[in-house]
């Protein structure tokens, strides 16, 4: 009973619909699951891009992500590690992340999202660069770099 119940709860996250914007509210976007990973990354491109200890990001395939309105106001900058990052032209924030070995999906930072989600993040990565004043007591599995 107790994996019926799991099951039916995981296939209900995994069709969940979520919409998202930017601070200014220019430029707003829907996903849909099954999601991918979701971590926080404490490399150092993620950390500058936020402005933060560390940057949340969930994964979801390009097929089931889309904009509802502002994608021409969507720049892009790629890092010298060859991550592509979109954020809003007008306010900065940031929305997206994609990866040349993973071009079916696109990472969105979690904090832009506007609907609750149910899941939780499930490790934290890069953690060879993480601040040295943030003390980690969440938990999560920490890996140095990618997880395994």
């Amino acid at each position: 009973m107790r994996e019926a119940a799991r099951r039916e709860t995981t296939m209900a996250m995994s069709e969940e619909v979520h919409e998202g914007s930017c601070c200014c509210g220019r430029v707003r976007f829907r996903m849909q699951g099954p999601f991918g990973t979701f971590s926080h990354c404490h490399c150092t491109d993620c950390r500058k891009s936020h402005g933060a200890a560390f940057a949340t990001y969930i994964g979801v395939g390009r097929a089931r992500f889309g904009f509802l309105q502002g994608e021409g106001e969507v720049g892009s900058f790629t890092t010298a590690t060859g991550t592509r990052r979109g954020f809003c032209r007008n306010c900065g924030s940031s929305l997206t992340g994609t990866v040349a070995s993973e071009p079916d999906m696109i990472y969105i930072a979690a904090g832009t999202l506007d609907t609750p989600l149910r899941l939780k993040p499930e490790y934290h990565i890069f953690i060879r660069s993480q601040v040295p004043w943030l003390d980690l007591q969440d938990g999560l599995p920490q890996h140095r770099e990618f997880a395994e």
